[in-house]
């Protein structure tokens, strides 16, 4: 599903910010012309597919960035010169409460919230069968879910906002909750999710959540909680439909968008329309011109040279995944798998950006598996990968040991995608790791700061701490 960009412009009131759409006039005008107020507009089916529509393209913006979060400050990738400016402090461990990236970030999440809870506050309103009605409400829980799962991954326990906000002392009332109720609500949320949604969707709907996404997204849920035996029994059952893994060099590029190793994707569409991705080009090398795609890149998300020697000899993952460019002294270990030749002139690229793969769920199904003591049928699972790899498979590994490679091979198997900086803190390892990384790395461009524990969690945005006297701040900041 190559989802179109929702237009229409509504006033939606989001969390401790008044925030107007893009159709934004003199607010003299009370009803301004283009503007459809909200309690007229959602009385038919249309509205609120439409609505859910808006909610998907809300998407786009924010996996744009969102490798600046889960992958930048991790030892699988850095920034350059020219990608300093706007990632540095991600890569060097250095942001503080002011960052901008953390301010839009934030605001970004509770922008899809809201645009949810809006579907989910009229979507009783209108005439539909029972099915459409089943399907818009999953979808837009699953995407609700997926917001706060970001944003207690990145920020610890945070504002649950669960129904429309109508006015703005309501919008700076919320109080910071604990992550263990934000976590409890993300799984309410994609439990209801699976029970309505369909296993697939034909035609244009294709990308749309399913209830194979929602139960992949709650086994993922209840890995970062450790709750290792439930996390087992879900991500059993999406497993067991995955089929033959793809190849690896089948699964990225322009026109390979949603094929079965993607559970999930952001949909993207290049043309000049404001619907395409930018890491297409971004990721490119700066020094590298034209010469890798049709437009000259960023550096942005570049990886390390830690992360290209990890691969082991004959991993066939290694060239989809990262490509090599020198400039004078400098190797750029580009994310190889994100980027293609034909990225438009409007700098638009058309590929999408994977936030569930079967891969990814097969790896967190041995990790389960293999933390409940069920080492070798950890093993069976960790072999799917490698084999399909070109990877000799692994025997008789003690349940330490299988630990070890199956983090080995999430590092590897996900590079790039913003999962390994998130890994590490589940892991309880980011410390050592970057602590080893720092003394280890030569950084094209500064020094990476002081890596201390408090670094698990972003601050709450000064922002957000100035307009809801109610919020508190992270320890260390």
């Amino acid at each position: 599903m190559k989802i179109n960009k929702l237009i229409i412009c509504s006033i939606c009131l989001l969390t401790f910010s008044l925030v107007i759409s893009s159709c934004k006039k003199s607010f003299v005008e009370l009803t301004p012309k283009g503007i459809v107020p909200v309690n007229t507009f959602y009385n038919t089916e249309i509205d609120i597919r439409s609505a859910l529509t808006g909610a998907y393209s809300s998407l786009r913006p924010i996996y744009n960035e969102q490798y600046g979060f889960g992958e930048l400050p991790s030892d699988n990738a850095q920034t350059y010169g020219e990608s300093e400016v706007l990632y540095g402090e991600q890569d060097k461990l250095t942001w503080t409460a002011n960052s901008t990236n953390l301010q839009g970030a934030w605001a970004r999440f509770y922008a899809t919230i809201a645009y949810a809870n809006i579907v989910l506050e009229h979507v009783a309103t209108p005439p539909m069968t029972d099915a459409n009605r089943n399907s818009y409400i999953g979808q837009a829980k699953f995407l609700r879910a997926l917001m706060y799962f970001n944003l207690v991954r990145m920020f610890g326990g945070v504002p649950l906002v669960l129904n429309e906000i109508t006015s703005e002392s309501q919008a700076y009332s919320y109080n910071r909750v604990a992550a263990a109720a934000v976590y409890a609500q993300i799984e309410k949320d994609l439990t209801e999710a699976a029970a309505v949604l369909p296993a697939s969707y034909t035609s244009a709907d294709v990308g749309r959540a399913t209830s194979i996404a929602a139960n992949a997204l709650l086994g993922k849920v209840y890995m970062f909680q450790s709750k290792f035996t439930q996390a087992e029994a879900i991500l059993a059952s999406v497993a067991a439909t995955s089929g033959t893994l793809l190849p690896y060099d089948q699964i990225f590029g322009q026109g390979k968008d949603n094929n079965r190793d993607i559970i999930f994707a952001v949909q993207y569409i290049g043309g000049g329309f404001g619907e395409g991705n930018t890491f297409a080009r971004s990721f490119v090398p700066q020094p590298s011109g034209t010469t890798i795609t049709a437009v000259t890149g960023n550096s942005n998300n570049s990886g390390t040279s830690d992360l290209y020697n990890t691969f082991e000899p004959g991993d066939n993952r290694l060239n989809t995944a990262i490509g090599v460019y020198a400039s004078g002294t400098l190797i750029y270990y580009y994310a190889k798998k994100f980027v293609y030749q034909s990225v438009g002139a409007n700098s638009e690229g058309d590929n999408d950006w994977p936030i569930l793969r079967y891969s990814d769920i097969i790896l967190l199904y041995a990790e389960a598996l293999n933390e409940n003591n069920k080492t070798t049928q950890a093993l069976t699972q960790l072999n799917l990968i490698r084999t399909r790899s070109n990877l000799a498979p692994k025997v008789g590994l003690s349940q330490s040991d299988a630990r070890t490679t199956i983090r080995h091979e999430r590092r590897v198997e996900l590079c790039f995608e913003g999962e390994r900086w998130f890994d590490l803190i589940r892991w309880g390892i980011m410390v050592d790791v970057m602590q080893a990384h720092k003394a280890n790395f030569v950084p094209a461009n500064g020094l990476i700061g002081n890596v201390v524990p408090t670094l698990a969690l972003y601050p709450i945005p000064t922002r957000e701490i100035q307009l809801n006297r109610n919020l508190t701040q992270n320890p260390g900041y």
